[in-house]
């Protein structure tokens, strides 16, 4: 059964890969908020724990505006953030032995300027 957690990202807290915050406390900072706004929703939106292995799909739905070239995989920095808040809670681990693969898929424009929305999606991946 697929399970999904949706997480609005406030403009100030998106990191990308085309951008890199090279002042490593103010990245921490942001870091740090990524991972309390996860664990926040997650709870909020009752997300399941996974024990085994999972694949997941990340959708990146950008701010009103944003043309149609955006690259979601440069969503990286990000999703990397919100995936290490799931551990150990609702995921054992975020190495390959429990996450198997990720998919990065664009999304339709958000309806506002500013944040971005984050739809994850966590299969769990039956053993051959």
């Amino acid at each position: 059964m697929t399970h999904t957690l949706t997480v609005d990202i406030p403009r100030d807290y998106w990191l990308t890969m085309n951008r890199t915050v090279t002042n490593h406390g103010y990245r921490r900072r942001i870091i740090s908020a990524l991972h309390d706004l996860t664990v926040a929703t997650a709870v909020r939106q009752g997300l399941k724990a996974h024990d085994g292995p999972v694949e997941l799909t990340w959708t990146i739905h950008y701010p009103k505006g944003v043309g149609p070239v955006a690259d979601a995989v440069n969503a990286a920095p990000t999703t990397k953030a919100l995936l290490d808040a799931l551990v150990p809670r609702w995921l054992p681990r975020d190495d390959s032995r429990c996450v198997r693969g990720e998919t990065f898929r664009r999304g339709t424009n958000l309806d506002v300027a500013g944040g971005h929305r984050v739809v994850l999606e966590l299969r769990p991946v039956r053993e051959a």
